[in-house]
């Protein structure tokens, strides 16, 4: 591992720096800019319900033997309707294919738990679907075959708005909800809109635009639950209104004990920096800077997936992967100490480290990344989070040990005198293994 010039070293010098810095700042700082406030990196993290608390709503599915697709989709619609309204940390997840669980910590802002019961009871409101039928039609004289426009097969979105005071609701279709909902108007003058057990009469006459179906509040005077239910009930599953079970839920965690976990965090941290410094002594300096990139990387990877949410388990996974990370390091570092002071040069005690703890180091991390994906795949809810940061931190451990680490240390060992002190090595009192071994260590104190 050949030294930086002097120049090189410098601008190195400055540049992991300023990355240090321009990182922490993001990562860590809230900021305003006019009237735009940023959210740090950590601040937008979704902390988990079992470390907040909160209400949770769980509905059993009476579909039969849904898909994995149609849970999957089914769930994203349920998070998006809470995401649109303003909710934050909701946690939506399936327990099996038999029940779905929807748990919203507690609210801020302008919500309250009233709002909350609210929006969860909306969720098992039913089947959304448009008929030329009316529940009192199947006794008259029509015995024909009624138009239907189902919401899960025709309803592309589901958006309201407001025109001259007047809220307004737009059922807007897909191809196949434009043709199913043209038949249903030249069918009848009179539409009924179904939503579960609701129903409702609403005119069709002079309908010419088949693009959507509007209704304004003097058809319904809450527009906003209604948008509601109807995207819910336009899901590919169909929840079971009766026995949905709704109630209050406590942190798992109280704020002592979470106190106590992220203090003795902490705790072990400066530990390990410690053990460093006085095992490698300006060493730690290096475990410092790899801790603060790792960070910053970690809630870059976090914020890129919206729908992580960081509990109990995240938290039990982030300590024992980054105690993994550093056991690399701790070992890569006793490789460097050893082939020192068989002989070696700093420089080449540097790559036979290097070399040397390689293949341990990928084969352990790749395995951890497998197994964090398996678990990833066939788990839910917290599981789900717990396995992202075990994957992230297998990544990182790689990324830390053959990259961060080592340029650290090149930089390091660039400046006049420090080499030998970046690892608290002592002059060699032991003679040289061999002539090429003498030989390396004299072109490097040239």
């Amino acid at each position: 591992m050949k030294k930086f010039s002097k120049k090189t070293t410098i601008i190195m010098s400055v540049v992991i720096s300023l990355v240090l810095v321009i990182g922490f700042i993001f990562s860590f700082v809230p900021m305003t800019f006019g009237s735009k406030t940023y959210v740090s990196l950590a601040k937008n993290i979704n902390i988990s319900s079992d470390l907040k608390g909160g209400m949770y709503g769980e509905y059993d599915i009476t579909t039969e033997n849904p898909t994995q697709k149609e849970l999957v989709n089914s769930m994203a619609k349920i998070k998006k309707v809470f995401e649109d309204d303003g909710y934050k940390n909701v946690n939506v997840y399936s327990v099996g294919d038999k029940k779905i669980r929807v748990e919203v910590s507690n609210p801020t802002g302008t919500k309250t738990y009233s709002d909350v019961y609210s929006d969860l009871s909306a969720i098992s409101s039913g089947k959304f679907y448009l008929s030329s039928k009316g529940s009192s039609s199947s006794s008259s004289s029509d015995t024909s075959e009624p138009v239907v426009v189902n919401g899960n097969e025709c309803v592309k979105e589901v958006k309201v708005f407001t025109n001259n005071d007047t809220k307004y609701i737009s059922i807007v279709f897909n191809e196949k909800g434009q043709e199913q909902y043209k038949a249903l108007c030249k069918k009848t003058s009179t539409i009924y809109l179904y939503l579960g057990t609701y129903n409702q009469s609403i005119s069709a006459k002079d309908v010419t635009d088949y693009t959507s179906f509007t209704l304004s509040d003097s058809d319904y005077s809450n527009l906003v639950a209604l948008a509601k239910r109807v995207t819910v009930g336009c899901m590919d599953i169909e929840l079971n209104a009766e026995t949905a079970v709704i109630n209050n839920m406590s942190a798992g965690l109280t704020s002592t004990a979470l106190i106590i976990m992220v203090s003795v965090s902490l705790a072990l941290l400066v530990v390990l920096i410690a053990l460093f410094a006085l095992k490698f002594g300006y060493f730690a300096i290096v475990i410092v800077a790899s801790l603060l990139f790792n960070s910053y990387l970690m809630l870059g990877f976090l914020n890129l997936m919206p729908s992580f949410e960081f509990g109990f388990s995240s938290m039990v996974s982030l300590v024992l992967g980054t105690a993994i990370i550093y056991t690399y390091t701790y070992v890569f570092a006793c490789k460097v100490k050893e082939e020192y002071e068989k002989g070696k040069s700093f420089s080449a005690s540097l790559e036979t480290a290097t070399k040397k703890t390689f293949a341990n180091l990928l084969i352990g991390n790749i395995s951890l990344f497998v197994a964090s994906i398996i678990v990833f795949a066939f788990s839910f809810g917290e599981l789900t989070s717990a396995a992202i940061v075990f994957a992230v931190c297998a990544f990182l451990s790689i990324l830390t040990n053959f990259l961060i680490v080592p340029l650290l240390v090149k930089v390091g060992i660039s400046y006049e005198k420090i080499g030998q002190k970046l690892f608290k090595l002592k002059k060699r009192s032991i003679g040289f293994a061999s002539e090429e071994m003498a030989e390396d260590v004299a072109k490097e104190e040239m």
